[in-house]
This record gives C-alpha cells, structure tokens and sequence, in this order.
C-alpha cells in the first residue's frame, strides 16, 4: 500500500467516527420519538394549510422540506431525500393505520360515508 493509500484510509475512517459520534449525540439529546411528533405536527399543519387543497403530493413535499430543516445541517448532507421521504412515509402510513381503527395492524381501512 502507498502513503496516499494508507492517509485516505484513516481519513474515511475518522469521517465515519466523527459522523457517528455526531449522529449518537444528536439522537441522545433529541429522542426518535421527539422527531417522529414535530413530523406529526406537520402532517397536521399540511392536513390544515388551505394553500394545499386536495393535493397530497404537495402536502408531502412541504412535510418533508420541514422536516429536512428540524436535523442538524452536518446531519442534512448525510441523509438523501429518497431516504427521508422513506422514513416519514412510513411514519405517515403508521398514524393512517393507527387513526382508521385506533390499533397498529396495517388495515388502513378507507372511512366511508355509511360508516
């Protein structure tokens, strides 16, 4: 192996410790669930922005631009967008399927209007 080898080596591995020990204090000081509520509070102000109507998309592109900004920025250049909109998706579906029949058992029943 050459120097140049060797200093990138140690160099990527001093990165991922450092963005490692960032990531533990973060989530340390900021608790997964205290994130996934600010996503549910803007899911809410969406649901209620009358700037979005009917527009679901619309709806979740605000929600994820918002919740982009609740992480650190050092954070931001580590997650992709696909990924964040993977997470809070899932979120998204997880308080459908809690609020269609108050449990957590993927039905995600559609609320007719006989009902």
């Amino acid at each position: 192996m050459t120097i140049n080898t060797i200093l990138t080596i140690v160099l990527i591995v001093a990165t991922l410790i450092l963005v490692g020990v960032g990531i533990y204090f973060y989530f340390r000081d900021k608790s997964l669930g205290e994130i996934r509520a600010e996503v549910y509070q803007l899911f809410l102000k969406a649901e209620h922005n009358p700037e979005f109507a009917e527009s679901g998309k619309q709806k979740m592109k605000w929600v994820l631009s918002r919740a982009r900004m609740l992480l650190p920025n050092w954070i931001q250049v580590f997650i992709t967008d696909v990924f964040l909109e993977k997470i809070v998706q899932g979120w998204f579906d997880a308080v459908k399927d809690l609020l269609d029949d108050g449990k957590l058992n993927k039905s995600n029943k559609e609320v007719e209007s006989g009902e």
